[in-house]
């Protein structure tokens, strides 16, 4: 059996009237807690674009960042002490881990740059982490609050979640 929740949403408004959003579209495996992120969906308020090549780029790169921090990146710390030895026990995004993603641009003429123009920067890699984070929630009905979300901790929320249900079942 999988468990799949379509495009749950995140948006973030920055102060200055800044608006980005996305949508994550997820599977899980309530055998292994593995998630398997389908397609992700990045929404920016952008004004006018110079470049869509590089921009596009940090949309996308922002995403894959994003996914890192949400899905496996996990730097080690004892009593403020990194630990983690080296960048092979390090986890970090390969292109297989990278889903379709789609890009939706809001182009208007009130942009602070020239020609109109709002900046990118690291915009894409806000929204990606809590995105995916409220998918896993849609799907399985547990809200899981430390990052990474892995299929270690995915699995014992599942755990807890069935035996909560199967103790409530025999009172």
């Amino acid at each position: 059996m999988r468990v799949k929740a379509i495009l749950s949403l995140t948006i973030v408004l920055l102060a200055l009237g800044r608006l980005f959003a996305q949508a994550a579209e997820v599977k899980i495996d309530p055998q292994t807690g593995k998630v398997k992120i389908l397609k992700m969906l990045s929404a920016h308020d952008v004004g006018t674009v110079l470049n869509p090549l590089t921009h596009q780029g940090q949309v996308e790169g922002g995403m894959v960042q994003g996914l890192g921090f949400g899905l496996m990146e996990n730097l080690l710390d004892d009593d403020g002490r990194i630990v983690t030895n080296n960048l092979g026990e390090y986890k970090i995004p390969s292109i297989s881990d990278v889903p379709e993603h789609e890009t939706v641009l809001v182009e208007d003429q009130d942009g602070p740059g020239p020609f109109h123009s709002k900046p990118i920067g690291e915009h894409g890699a806000v929204p990606t982490a809590p995105c995916i984070a409220n998918a896993i929630y849609d799907a399985i009905g547990i809200q899981i609050k430390e990052l990474p979300l892995d299929a270690e901790k995915i699995y014992s929320a599942l755990k807890m979640k069935d035996d909560a249900g199967a103790s409530m079942r025999r009172s």
